[in-house]
């Protein structure tokens, strides 16, 4: 249908304002073997949601028509705050100022207290607003208050709020489908859907104008968010947008909307949805041994909170994720627009040390893993996964390794501003992740431009395909048949083995697609040149002797291609006669005591090892040092772990097919690893012994058999574990021009 006009006081989000561009690939003209291009889209004739009027109704059999539908305080919660936070009501009345200040507040004390005067503020105040920007300022308190309240205002009133809730509902409907706001994206869950689920909720039932509204949240839950969750999720939780994104956008969704959904539909996503409850594990994990999140995408806040958390984490009685972090105050709702109090008998701080030690997060293709739960414990990630486009990076198959500071890392800053050139050529590309390039110098194609915009020259850094937030060639996907249509572009890579036994998490990944695909080669931007054929990453842990092996093979479309495996430190590493050694600086924080890495190169023979770095060379690529503004945002924050040098190891002698093995040793900054290391090869392909403190670990590889094995000998015996590294499927060749 037909999208309605903008209201003239809407203003579009920063980042959305980028020209939107789309790829388009005419079937015509592919089978012609003309090359694809890349143009400006027009927005206004883009696909978007379909309109309210044209969807059928929504089925709610169990819907509760009777007021209060959205949660609200019990008298239990009230009888709890009143004898045991008697403060925060104190305070909430304060705030609330008979109903002309605060409109959460305003509304509880009318809730809590009903009273005239705060009835005349709250009308006042609701009923008077004017819908802006994303409209959830205005339409939260307006279908809160028209809910909980119900009971308190006359006919009249109710009347003016009813039309006044489907004003505030249909100003978020237009924007979600004018603006195309993708369950992908941040900006749906901060808080677009949010306050549109609370107006439906409201109204449905009570004004025929509810209806093609309930219809269009109804539809947009079930069929487009819903799924997009358990997507990206999958069976564990997790979630792909980098560090602050996630408390600024999904986590202040993850409890809100199932919530509301359940107390006005009785159905429980809390309880049918693995991934809801794996999104605390994901919190859990993904915090660092120094409290702080792992680096993750953009982002540049690392200790940001989930504001769902506490929700959460009492929905399911999740003591180590509702011990994250400082101590909430207690008695006080935990989620908008009432969440089950805070309790301090849910705090636990040991209650960490009962999960496991490794997590697997499949619907992002993430793994982390960790010695032990103390400040001083080794912790490694290791992503290779799909594109889900909203704030990630171009980093499949990268790793990182913490241990007593950051040793290996995702380097780079989000910033100095979003698209700035330090941003765009070298922390969103792959030069700045501990993974693989390969360069054709061929591969300079331009970004494309809007119309009357010169296109932008971004650095060629031998890295994967361009698709993502940023690089105006594709706009969020709508939903999770959008992506699906388009897998193609955002397949990017999977783990097709996972050993996690023994002390031992083993993964064997497939990135090559992050590469490559059936448009690479065809004189585009975002695809790039044809490189790699094949890239397959074997990412090992063993935590009982503190050993993290890499095992690559790749190959490149033509020999002269060259490949680079890189590893990013903080501090300038040093080479030695078969590796490195990198190191980070002891400091007084907790989890900082200072950490060594320790790494030796089996494969390739004879390698040219190079560190890369320092004033002048910290951010550099394809010629030049992309460090603008950097140096001012480390002054103001100085927990930004930006980076300054890298390795890169590289074959001495062209080759099309190469095989890389990389053993490495995290260890305390004082402290000097005694494992011994042998190469093997022989009939079982090539590998690496490893006879460290507690057992005698065999890592053999054997590409052309296409499997791997892990065999370890120790106090506990001795015990083999076999790993497939079959082929991947083979990229299908671009067709030839007839």
């Amino acid at each position: 249908g037909r999208t309605r006009r903008r209201p003239a006081t809407f203003r579009r989000p920063a980042i959305a304002t980028s020209a939107l561009l789309v790829f388009i690939v005419a079937a015509a003209a592919a089978y012609q073997g003309r090359r694809p291009i890349e143009v400006a889209a027009d927005e206004s004739t883009m696909p978007t949601f379909v309109a309210p009027a044209q969807l059928p109704a929504a089925v709610l059999p169990n819907f509760r028509y009777a007021h209060p539908r959205l949660p609200a305080p019990s008298p239990e919660d009230i009888a709890i705050l009143t004898t045991k936070n008697p403060r925060f009501i104190d305070a909430q009345r304060r705030r609330a100022r008979n109903g002309e200040g605060d409109p959460f507040a305003s509304i509880l004390m009318a809730y809590l207290e009903p009273h005239q005067a705060y009835l005349d503020g709250i009308f006042k105040q609701v009923t008077g607003a004017q819908f802006t920007y994303r409209g959830h300022q205005e339409v939260k308190p307006l279908a809160m208050a028209y809910d909980w309240l119900y009971d308190q205002w006359n006919e009249d009133q109710r009347r003016a709020l009813r039309t006044k809730l489907d004003e505030g509902c249909n100003f978020i409907i237009d924007l979600i489908r004018n603006d195309r706001l993708s369950p992908y994206n941040v900006y749906l869950y901060n808080s677009p859907f949010q306050a549109l689920m609370a107006c439906s909720i409201a109204i449905y039932g009570d004004d025929s104008r509810g209806d093609p509204v309930m219809a269009f949240t109804y539809d947009y839950w079930k069929n487009r968010v819903l799924p997009v969750w358990r997507q990206i999720m999958g069976k564990h939780g997790g979630w792909h947008e980098g560090n602050e994104y996630v408390g600024i956008g999904i986590g202040q969704a993850i409890y809100e909307l199932p919530a509301m959904w359940r107390r006005a539909t009785g159905e429980d996503y809390f309880e049918t949805e693995p991934g809801i409850r794996g999104f605390l594990d994901f919190l859990v994990y993904r915090t660092r041994p120094d409290g702080k999140n792992f680096r993750w995408g953009d982002g540049g806040w690392y200790n940001r909170e989930v504001p769902d958390r506490l929700a959460l984490a009492l929905e399911y009685g999740d003591r180590a994720a509702y011990s994250l972090g400082a101590p909430p105050r207690p008695f006080r709702p935990s989620s908008w627009p009432w969440g089950p109090l805070t309790d301090d008998r849910m705090l636990d701080p040991g209650a960490i040390e009962k999960m496991p030690l490794s997590a697997y997060f499949d619907g992002l293709g993430l793994i982390v893993a960790r010695s032990d739960w103390t400040p001083d414990a080794t912790y490694v990630t290791f992503k290779a996964g799909d594109n889900y486009w909203s704030h990630v990076h171009l980093d499949q198959g990268a790793f990182t390794i913490y241990k007593g500071g950051a040793l290996a890392i995702d380097s780079g800053l989000y910033g100095p501003r979003y698209d700035a050139d330090h941003h765009m050529n070298y922390s969103y590309q792959t030069i700045a992740h501990n993974t693989i390039t390969v360069t054709d110098p061929a591969d300079t194609v331009p970004a494309p431009a809007p119309p009357g915009r010169e296109p932008r020259a971004i650095a060629n850094d031998g890295g994967q395909r361009r698709i993502g937030s940023g690089w105006g060639v594709e706009p969020a996907p709508l939903d999770l048949g959008e992506w699906q249509s388009k897998r193609e572009i955002y397949h990017t890579g999977e783990i097709q083995q996972l050993l996690m036994k023994d002390g031992l998490t083993v993964a064997v990944a497939d990135v090559t697609p992050a590469y490559t695909n059936s448009l690479s080669g065809e004189g585009t931007f975002s695809h790039r040149t044809r490189r790699v054929e094949l890239f397959q990453r074997v990412f090992g842990y063993d935590r009982s002797d503190d050993v993290v092996v890499v095992y690559d093979r790749v190959t490149s479309t033509h020999a002269e291609f060259r490949k680079r495996w890189l590893l990013h430190t903080i501090e300038q590493p040093r080479i030695t006669a078969d590796g490195f050694i990198a190191h980070i600086d002891p400091t007084a924080e907790p989890g900082h005591a200072g950490g060594r890495l320790e790494a030796h190169v089996l494969f390739p023979e004879n390698p040219i090892i190079q560190s890369i770095g320092g004033p002048g060379l910290a951010y550099f690529v394809d010629n030049r040092n992309y460090d603008e503004g950097v140096a001012a945002m480390i002054r103001r924050r100085k927990d930004n772990e930006t980076g300054a040098w890298r390795i890169e190891v590289s074959p001495r002698v062209p080759a099309a097919a190469d095989q890389f093995l990389v053993v490495m040793i995290p260890s305390a900054y004082d402290r000097i690893p005694t494992h011994r290391l042998r190469r093997l090869t022989g009939p079982k392909g090539v590998g690496v012994e490893v006879s460290g403190p507690r057992h005698v670990s065999r890592w053999w590889f054997d590409a052309a058999k296409g499997r791997m094995s892990v065999e370890t000998d120790g106090p506990e015996g001795s015990r083999s574990y076999d790993l497939s590294l079959s082929r991947p499927t083979p990229l299908a060749a671009n067709k030839a021009t007839e």
